[in-house]
């Protein structure tokens, strides 16, 4: 469990009332990683999430079939929001997060997030919406990286 106030750092529970934070607060759990460390790599199944509280995670996709060579897409900091693929249908791993330098994190495991968005329909819409935001700017992010790579290459 973590602390409703390490919650209300985050984007994801901006505005959260106070027994929305308590219930997310009951499920979380602070982590921490070694820099270098691979959290999870692309293609496996997603079962949890992280909130970062310190420390950079590089974001990686796999540039060959075998996973062996991967490249970083975006580097987050802390606030951000990763892991999100265990929150989507297929819960697969779009991409692989490696450690930039030590990281504390919150991870959050998708059955205990089901479980108690099930019960809070309110609560479900709004985490659920403010994670479709990220993905959204992931995907801003990266297609306007692909436009520079078209323009300059």
């Amino acid at each position: 469990m973590v602390s409703p106030e390490v919650l209300k750092r985050f984007p994801l529970c901006a505005g959260l009332d106070e027994g929305a934070l308590r219930q997310l607060a009951a499920i979380a759990e602070e982590v921490s990683f070694p820099r270098g460390t691979l959290i999870f790599a692309e293609g496996e199944p997603a079962h949890t999430f992280y909130l970062l509280l310190d420390g950079w995670v590089d974001i990686l996709v796999n540039m060959d079939a075998s996973g062996d060579r991967r490249e970083p897409v975006t580097i987050l900091s802390p606030g951000d929001l990763f892991g999100w693929s265990a929150l989507v249908e297929p819960y697969v791993y779009t991409a692989s997060a490696r450690c930039a330098s030590p990281v504390s994190a919150v991870r959050v495991r998708r059955d205990d997030l089901r479980r108690l968005l099930e019960t809070d329909p309110e609560l479900c819409c709004t985490i659920i919406t403010r994670v479709c935001q990220v993905i959204v700017s992931r995907l801003r992010a990266t297609r306007a990286q692909m436009v520079r790579l078209l323009v300059t290459g």
